[in-house]
């Protein structure tokens, strides 16, 4: 599998898992739960998708050691501050439960490298 469709892949199946575990919160819980569930899971989803949107922007032909490096850095630069701001946001005008909030972010961290383990066979 290509960097890029693995880095797409990994970006949909962890969609899929936050939209399952805000629809497990909302069963378990309440419709509350599931949003700050959907709200933990954007807050890791939005920057891993600007990290993968800028660190898969260039195409095969333009790569070398140095632009890769250069987007690697520059993604993780990004994803950094987009996480940030992000939990900025959410604690100072989001009204979320913490536990689902803090669960569903946790667990899309976690699968990031399950699936990337998983499904890239260099490992």
């Amino acid at each position: 599998m290509s960097v890029k469709a693995l880095a797409w892949t990994v970006l949909a199946i962890q969609l899929f898992l936050i939209v399952v575990m805000a629809l497990v919160w909302w069963l378990l819980d309440s419709r509350w739960a599931a949003y700050s569930a959907l709200v933990g899971g954007g807050v890791y989803w939005v920057p891993q998708l600007l990290y993968s949107w800028i660190g898969s922007s260039r195409q095969a032909d333009e790569l070398n050691v140095g632009l890769v490096l250069w987007d690697v850095y520059c993604g993780a630069g990004v994803k950094l501050v987009a996480t940030l701001v992000l939990f900025g946001v959410t604690f100072k005008f989001l009204e979320v439960q913490h536990a689902p909030m803090f669960v569903t972010y946790g667990l899309a961290l976690c699968s990031q490298w399950i699936i990337s383990l998983t499904l890239n066979n260099r490992y």
